[in-house]
């Protein structure tokens, strides 16, 4: 069917209709083109681009033998800036439609596209092929190299292609930092079956399931100054060069509103805390994740910070006796629970910094948040470009008389 599409729905979609309403995938909004409808939901269906029959001029040749067969990329076929403005208006698509929030967004914070991840998991199938699966599947794309990936992880995947792997492997996890540590997931491997992983040239060590084997435990990451060590299996933004400019967005405004206090909730191994620390006279930092927990300890050792306390604890049942000035909350892609949002209004700070990787349910938090805070600003961080994945920063400020 010919189809125009309107305009950008998150998950790399574009609108359509005709005859109901269409999901297209492959297309930028406003083009026209020939696609088939691939999946048909209760209130709407799914297609893809055969043909395209007026093109954007933001259209471009994707950079990529394998892109559109690996589920890695969603937006090659768009000009990066491009990319940015579609990501924009489906944040602020978000915001009006489920926060009924009317703003513009400041400047958007974002970096290179290419070769900016840190980490990765690599997918092994049973005939021992490494890579990424295909979109909505489990069989596995097997690619020379990955132009997301950084030049040590992708020199990383070539050496494994050299490597027998042992039956039982399923994904291979890879970080790196000042080395790189891989993780080995599967069952039924023994201990003696990963020493070709430990011969690789530029692998500082090997866990299996996240137990260290042999080596470095850790990746080591600068934060400015500050060594930033992360366990194989804690979180970290894979996008690192990034991160380090919203790390520094973060700890200049909040240098600038002077503020004696900090909660940082969701934090990590100290990814906001151990930078604030410079700042302000004290940090509260709350982390569930026990590796995570144990990393912040040791960063907070290793960097000599006094001032930086941590608690290994859920938001929810989080006691926080002193007064907080700011809170920082970088919550997972489901958002912050109801009984989390509760936890911060009770709290009463007079800012709240809001991280989000998810723009439904950053629109969701900061409806049931406004009517006690004001929205300042709110702007994309694109953490992943190429990707339709959104990441963004958030200030609210405390209405007078709350």
């Amino acid at each position: 069917m010919t189809l125009e599409t309107l305009i950008p729905l998150y998950g790399g979609f574009s609108l359509a209709r005709a005859e109901g309403t269409i999901f297209v995938r492959g297309a930028i909004p406003g083009e026209v083109v020939e696609a088939d409808i691939v999946e048909k939901k209760k209130d709407y269906s799914i297609a893809e681009v055969q043909k395209i029959i007026r093109s954007s001029e933001d259209r471009v040749q994707p950079d990529c033998d394998v892109f559109g067969v690996c589920g890695g990329c969603q937006y090659q076929y768009i000009r990066y800036q491009k990319q940015i403005k579609i990501k924009e208006d489906i944040l602020l698509d978000c915001l009006r439609r489920i926060g009924k929030i009317e703003i513009h967004l400041d400047a958007s914070l974002y970096d290179r596209p290419w070769f900016y991840r840190k980490r990765a998991q690599f997918k092994v199938d049973r005939e021992g092929r490494v890579g990424f699966y295909r979109p909505m599947s489990h069989r596995v794309v097997e690619f020379s190299s990955c132009k997301l990936l950084c030049n040590e992880l992708n020199n990383l995947l070539l050496k494994l292609k050299s490597v027998a792997l042992p039956d039982g492997i399923r994904e291979i996890h890879a970080f790196s930092g000042d080395t790189v540590i891989l993780d080995i997931k599967g069952h039924d491997i023994q201990e003696s079956q990963l020493e070709p992983f430990m011969k690789l040239s530029n692998v500082g060590g090997v866990c299996l399931n996240g137990k260290p084997v042999s080596g470095d435990s850790r990746i080591c990451l600068m934060l400015d100054d500050i060594f930033y060590f992360v366990s194989a299996g804690a979180f970290f933004q894979s996008n690192w060069r990034l991160n380090q400019r919203l790390v520094k967005f973060v700890q200049d405004y909040i240098k600038n509103i002077s503020p004696e206090r900090v909660l940082d909730l969701y934090a990590g191994g100290g990814n906001f805390s151990l930078p604030l620390s410079k700042v302000v006279a004290e940090v509260i930092a709350a982390e569930e994740n026990p590796v995570s927990f144990q990393d912040a300890l040791y960063n907070i050792e290793f960097n000599d910070i006094k001032n930086v306390r941590f608690k290994n604890k859920r938001v929810e049942s989080l006691v926080v006796k002193k007064a907080i000035d700011v809170v920082i909350t970088d919550p997972p892609r489901v958002g912050m629970t109801k009984d989390a949002l509760r936890k911060l209004l009770d709290l009463s700070p007079q800012w709240i910094i809001y991280v989000s990787c998810n723009p439904s349910t950053l629109a969701r938090d900061l409806g049931r948040l406004s009517e006690h805070y004001q929205i300042e600003s709110v702007r994309l961080v694109d953490m992943f470009a190429q990707t339709y994945h959104i990441e963004s920063v958030s200030i609210l400020k405390r209405r007078e008389g709350n």
